[in-house]
C-alpha cells in the first residue's frame, strides 16, 4: 500500500516534550502514514526517545545531521526522504490532535486538493489542556470553511497580522517538487518565505476548518522569541530572497500588497534587533551583508532616511550608530525617567526582551518586576527577571512600561492597570517602532526602493 501522509519532524534537544509529540502521531486512528525524524545533531536525550519508539514502529524513519543545520535544511531533507503522497509538518514540541489524519484523508479523497488549509490550537504547559487564542485566529485565514477551491491569498483576513506557519497546510508532495517549494537556509522566521512561495503558485486550496495541530508557544526560550544578532541575520536572508522572488515572479496587485507587508515586517524586525546587538555582532553582521547580501545593504540604506548614505564598500557601523543614537535620544526624552528610578514591565514577548535589553544596556533604571496576563508565563524568567501575575499588585507609585506596540492591546492593558489604581501618568506605552517609522522613507506603489 502506498503511503499517504509523511509527517516531517525536525528534532533538536527536544527531550522535554518529544515523547508527547510522537505519541500524538502513533495514537492516530489512521494508519497509512510515516514519520520522518530529522535529528539535527541533538545533544540531549532526544535520540534515546526516538530510538525507543522506532523499535516498536516500522513507520519511523530517522535522518541524522552530522552537525546542527537548522530547521529549514532539516525539513528539506525530510521532504526529499519522504514517500508519502502528502506532507504534513510537525514541530518536536507540538502534537497532532486525535483523529486529525483520518479527517484530512477523508477531505482529500473527496476534493483531490493539492493544498489543504489546517487550523491549530495553542497548548498550555500541561499537555492535555489546549486552548485557541484569538490573536492567532485573527492572524490566519478567514473562517470561510468549504470544500470549494479558492485562492488562499484571498482568504487572508489581515496581511499585517498574518502569521505564516508551514504546519497550517497539508501539501501534495508532487506539487512541492514540481514547483520547487523548499525552505531556504534560514534559522528563524523561515516559514514566511515558504508559505509566500506556496501562495505565489496561485494553486486553489480547500479550507475545511479541521483543527489538526496543538502548538506549544509558551516557552520564552523558543526560537520564535530569540532576539539580537541571529534574528538580524535571518531578517537579512529573508529580505534577500523576497527581493529575489519579486524580480522573478510577476505579482498581481493583491500579491504585491502581501509581498510588501512581509518586506516591511523583516525590515522593522531587523532594525529593532539591531538596537541590542553588541559592537562585535554589528561588525560580523556588516561582513555577512557586504560579502553575501550586498543588494540588501543597498535596500536597507535606501529604506532608512539618514543625513548621508554610507558607501557600500565600507562598514555599516557608522550608519547603525546614528540610528541607535537617534532612537535612544527619543526614548530618553519621552520617558523622562530619573536615574535609578524603578520601573515595571508589562508583557513578556520577544519585543519585551528587546525593550528590557535596551533599557538595561543604555539607561540607569532598575526593572522592578515583569508582569503578564498569560498564566503559562508565570514564574518563568525573561532576561533573568521572574514573570509575575498582575492580579494582586497594589503599588501605584512605580511606572509601568507596557511593551506592546499594538494599540488595541495597550488600551485593554491600560484599563486593567487603572482598575488596580495605577495612575494614568504612570502607564506608558513603550513603542520603539514609532521612532523607527520616523526614519522610514515613504515608498510609492511601484516601490522604487527595490
Amino acid at each position: 500500500m502506498n503511503i499517504f501522509f509523511s509527517i516531517i519532524i525536525p528534532v533538536y534537544n527536544s527531550q522535554k516534550y518529544f515523547s508527547n509529540c510522537l505519541k500524538s502521531v502513533i495514537s492516530q486512528n489512521f494508519s497509512n502514514y510515516e514519520i520522518i525524524i530529522i535529528d539535527d545533531a541533538s545533544k540531549d536525550k532526544s535520540k534515546k526517545i526516538y530510538k525507543s519508539y522506532s523499535k516498536n514502529s516500522s513507520k519511523i524513519k530517522i535522518v541524522k545531521n552530522k552537525k546542527n543545520l537548522g530547521v529549514s535544511i532539516s525539513r528539506n531533507k525530510g521532504i526529499k526522504k519522504s514517500s508519502g503522497k502528502y506532507i504534513i509538518f510537525l514541530d518536536s514540541d507540538d502534537v497532532l490532535l486525535a483523529g486529525c489524519l483520518k479527517k484530512i484523508h477523508q477531505h482529500i479523497e473527496s476534493t483531490n486538493s493539492n493544498i489543504i488549509i489546517l487550523r491549530h490550537n495553542e497548548l498550555k504547559n500541561i499537555y492535555n489542556n489546549s486552548i485557541i487564542r484569538a490573536s492567532e485566529i485573527k492572524g490566519f485565514f478567514k473562517n470561510s470553511y468549504s470544500k470549494e477551491k479558492i485562492q488562499p491569498i484571498n482568504l487572508i483576513e489581515n496581511f499585517k497580522l498574518f502569521n505564516p506557519l508551514c504546519y497550517n497546510f497539508a501539501i501534495n508532495k508532487d506539487f512541492i517538487l514540481k514547483n520547487k517549494i523548499f525552505f531556504e537556509d534560514i534559522r528563524m522566521h523561515e516559514d514566511h518565505l515558504f508559505v509566500s512561495r506556496l501562495l505565489y503558485c496561485r494553486e486553489k486550496v480547500t479550507n475545511p476548518g479541521i483543527t489538526t495541530h496543538a502548538r506549544r508557544s509558551t516557552s520564552l526560550e523558543s526560537l520564535g522569541r530569540t532576539v539580537g544578532f541571529e534574528v538580524c541575520v535571518s531578517c537579512v536572508k529573508n529580505l534577500f530572497f523576497y527581493k529575489k522572488d519579486y524580480k522573478k515572479i510577476k505579482l498581481k496587485k493583491t500579491e504585491k500588497k502581501f509581498f510588501f507587508e512581509n518586506l516591511n515586517f523583516f525590515t522593522k524586525k531587523f532594525f529593532l534587533n539591531l538596537l541590542i546587538c553588541s559592537r562585535k555582532d554589528l561588525l560580523n553582521l556588516s561582513k555577512i551583508i557586504e560579502k553575501k547580501y550586498p543588494s540588501v545593504q543597498i535596500y536597507l540604506n535606501k529604506t532608512i532616511k539618514l543625513e548621508k548614505n554610507f558607501d557600500i564598500k565600507n562598514s555599516n557601523l557608522k550608519n547603525w550608530d546614528i540610528i541607535k543614537e537617534y532612537i535612544l535620544k527619543k526614548i530618553d526624552k519621552e520617558l523622562s525617567l530619573s536615574k535609578e528610578q524603578k520601573i515595571n514591565i508589562f508583557c513578556s514577548s520577544a519585543y519585551s526582551k528587546i525593550c528590557i535589553k535596551l533599557l538595561n544596556n543604555n539607561f540607569s533604571l532598575k526593572i522592578n518586576s515583569v508582569f503578564d496576563n498569560n498564566n503559562d508565563f508565570q514564574n518563568q524568567n525573561i532576561e533573568n527577571i521572574k514573570i509575575k501575575s498582575i492580579k494582586k499588585y497594589n503599588n501605584n507609585k512605580i511606572v509601568f512600561l507596557v511593551c506592546n506596540p499594538n494599540n488595541y492591546d495597550f488600551k485593554n492593558i491600560k484599563k486593567q492597570l487603572k482598575k488596580l489604581k495605577i495612575l494614568n501618568n504612570k502607564i506608558i506605552k513603550f513603542d520603539i517602532l514609532k521612532y523607527y517609522q520616523n526614519l522610514i522613507v515613504k515608498k510609492n506603489e511601484n516601490n522604487t526602493l527595490l
